[in-house]
């Protein structure tokens, strides 16, 4: 269906809502009707064309938005991006002929976005959709309801301070900002040393009192200068780590320790070539262990999704019910292996599963992690052999014994 016909039948479909009562535009409306900014020059629309939307929120800053709007009788908002502070949300909306369509509200990414702080979101045009980024990371996006090359309008409207907009034809999106660039994952690696003894066991590095689950005390609550280290709220989500050229080779693996969070819906984890959201990054392996009330019912049961994205698309998706040994609130030590033609995935040293290579592993350069997870740490270890006999420390228990 051509994007003409999809918004005619979405006004249709608006207009029956507002007969009904369920048009809310005065959450639309602002006391001062005046743009904070406005330019009607930013040319027509095309893939690949970025506007970046800077500024400060006051201190008592409720809502504003950035709308971008087609040049006709009826000013149409193509795209209508509305943080309200007091909800914690961003709302992305459009509007035709002063019709409010059905909002989006819906995000993995964390709202931060705070009062008396600078900001900056970013509007990337592409052919499905409008990608949208805050403060240096991508939060949603929010596909077309009407043709966006009529837009000709940029305006910012709301409680917002000196705005400035930077209009860019881009090549790859986010435009990440200082605060938002990939961390180094600390190698640990000592290619002298290939050897453990039987008897070794797995370091749990992860501190106690950061395992523990509790409801914050007074102190924290009402004290604003509680400061915590990065190393007590461990690592931000969604997380990027950044690995030299050529890592991930036999013989290696990727240690992830964590927590999962007290109701978890699911989370990922892509071994990816480049840190980029536009264009899609070729993903060497995407694991994804999705929790949910249908399956059996165990703790720990999870349905474990494998794929890998490279030529353009996804490829056939392998996925299992498996007992992935996570448990709600729980610590854990998730270990993904390089073996000699595949990917093996170990939770708490038991084997889950294994994924085998689309494309090759030594092309990763970034691991990408978020959902329903507290990170402690990321690091890239050997998988040493065991002294005196002929298997790694992580070898799939239902493989025979091969000699390294």
């Amino acid at each position: 269906m051509c994007l003409s016909a999809l918004s005619e039948k979405w006004l249709c479909c608006c207009r029956k809502k507002k007969r009904g009562g369920l048009n809310e535009a005065s959450y639309y409306e602002y006391t001062d009707p005046q743009p904070k900014y406005y330019n009607d020059q930013i040319g027509q629309l095309s893939e690949g064309l970025s506007f970046t939307v800077s500024g400060r929120l006051p201190v008592n800053c409720e809502r504003f938005s950035i709308n971008l709007v087609r040049n006709n009788e009826s000013r149409d908002v193509a795209l209508h991006v509305n943080p309200r502070l007091p909800q914690n949300y961003i709302v992305r909306n459009t509007k035709v002929e002063e019709i409010w369509g059905s909002e989006e509200v819906s995000s993995a990414l964390p709202f931060r976005l705070s009062r008396g702080e600078k900001f900056s979101i970013q509007v990337l045009v592409t052919n499905p959709c409008y990608m949208i980024s805050v403060n240096g990371q991508h939060f949603a996006e929010y596909k077309h309801r009407v043709p966006y090359k009529d837009v000709r309008i940029l305006e910012v409207k709301g409680d917002v301070e000196d705005v400035e907009m930077q209009r860019a034809l881009v090549m790859n999106y986010p435009q990440r900002l200082p605060e938002s660039e990939p961390k180094n994952i600390e190698l640990h690696i000592d290619n002298g040393i290939d050897e453990i003894d039987a008897s070794a066991e797995e370091a749990v590095t992860i501190p106690q009192e950061w395992c523990l689950i509790g409801a914050p005390t007074k102190k924290l609550e009402s004290s604003p200068k509680s400061d915590h280290s990065t190393n007590d709220l461990g690592l931000t989500l969604p997380y990027y780590g950044a690995l030299p050229p050529n890592s991930l080779v036999e013989g290696r693996c990727l240690k992830i320790e964590g927590r999962v969070r007290l109701l978890p819906h699911s989370f990922y984890i892509n071994l990816q070539q480049g840190q980029d959201i536009w264009p899609h990054p070729v993903i060497a392996f995407h694991l994804n262990p999705r929790f949910s009330k249908a399956s059996s019912g165990a703790l720990g049961k999870a349905v474990v999704c494998r794929n890998a994205w490279f030529n353009g698309a996804w490829a056939e998706e392998e996925r299992s019910e498996l007992d992935t040994n996570f448990r709600p609130g729980r610590t854990f030590i998730l270990v993904i292996v390089c073996t000699k033609d595949s990917f093996e995935v170990y939770v708490n040293r038991q084997f889950i599963t294994e994924f085998k290579y689309k494309v090759s592993p030594e092309l990763v350069d970034t691991v990408y992690i978020q959902g329903d997870v507290k990170l402690w740490n990321v690091t890239l270890e050997q998988n040493p052999v065991i002294r005196g006999r002929n298997v790694r420390i992580y070898h799939n228990p239902l493989c025979s014994d091969t000699e390294y």
